[in-house]
């Protein structure tokens, strides 16, 4: 799509509809974690130790996987399966407890590092470059871990769809190991529309463009939109949406349960820090009754 009109001009009314609040779960012009640049962009990000942008610290990494694996107590070998794995930071931890992990993630650019990191360091986990949604496991796995919020970005359908697979997915009286966003997530929230212009290698694209930034509220389904809108110089444009629906615990609660879970365990994080009101997120054990 591009906003300069065959007579070499503007336009102003495209713009002005591209960058208005969408329907929904509207979707964007494509999937950025398959984008070989952004990709790049998104495994550094993950890998970066000073920022929590793409993965929590190392530190805490480490401190979620050894409370995780001392609160589960699973015999030696149990199979866990780490949905959105990245490149493996939270799947070389869990090996490290003794469990058989295999880490499914949809960007080609952090399976590879974290096949590379495996094979550097002789680490016997099964990468799988796919897109979550679409696995089909049926009671092959112990443990399930879901870490950083990955539920919150998926519509309300998917949402749904994704939970009825890891059900399948998991051994009888098997675990889910997840965390999601609450509102408190967004009390240091960033202006409603903001825009700059990126010489070179933005995160969004290594050519030049305007980066057009928007923040909108669905208070009735409580779900965010950041909204991204590259123009490029030649007038090409791009958006990005990523949805952020928040919970409540009680609603956390009722989502297991009608998806076929009992809540084992709640806190809020997943090092076992006692749940209080104002946390900006809840991390929960379920298990498949």
């Amino acid at each position: 799509m591009t906003i300069i009109s065959s007579q070499g001009l503007l336009d102003l009314s495209l713009l002005e509809n591209i960058t208005k609040k969408p329907e929904l779960f509207a979707k964007d012009d494509g999937n950025f974690w398959q984008d070989p640049y952004i990709s790049e962009h998104l495994l550094n990000a993950h890998l970066d130790d000073d920022s929590d942008q793409g993965s929590r610290k190392y530190q805490d990494i480490i401190q979620s996987v050894l409370w995780l694996s001392e609160y589960l107590k699973l015999p030696e070998d149990s199979k866990l399966l780490d949905l959105g794995c990245g490149p493996g930071l939270y799947c070389e931890n869990f090996y490290g407890q003794g469990y058989a992990v295999t880490g499914i993630d949809f960007s080609q650019s952090s399976i590879d590092y974290a096949k590379e990191q495996s094979e550097e360091f002789k680490y016997r986990i099964k990468y799988v470059c796919q897109d979550y949604m679409e696995m089909d496991y049926k009671e092959e796995f112990d443990v399930i871990t879901l870490i950083y919020g990955d539920l919150c970005v998926l519509s309300h359908a998917d949402r749904t769809l994704l939970l009825q697979k890891v059900k399948k997915a998991l051994k009888p009286r098997g675990y889910l190991i997840f965390d999601v966003f609450t509102k408190h997530y967004f009390e240091n929230e960033e202006p409603e529309q903001s825009w700059y212009i990126s010489e070179e290698d933005g995160f969004w694209s290594e050519e030049e463009h305007l980066l057009l930034q928007s923040h909108f509220k669905y208070k009735k389904d409580k779900v965010r939109l950041d909204k991204y809108t590259l123009i490029l110089k030649n007038g090409e444009v791009k958006t990005h949406n990523l949805w952020k629906h928040y919970f409540s615990l009680e609603r956390t609660i009722s989502m297991m349960k009608e998806s076929g879970f009992n809540v084992k365990e709640y806190w809020s994080d997943l090092q076992g820090k006692p749940f209080e009101e104002n946390s900006p997120w809840i991390g929960m054990v379920a298990q498949k009754t």
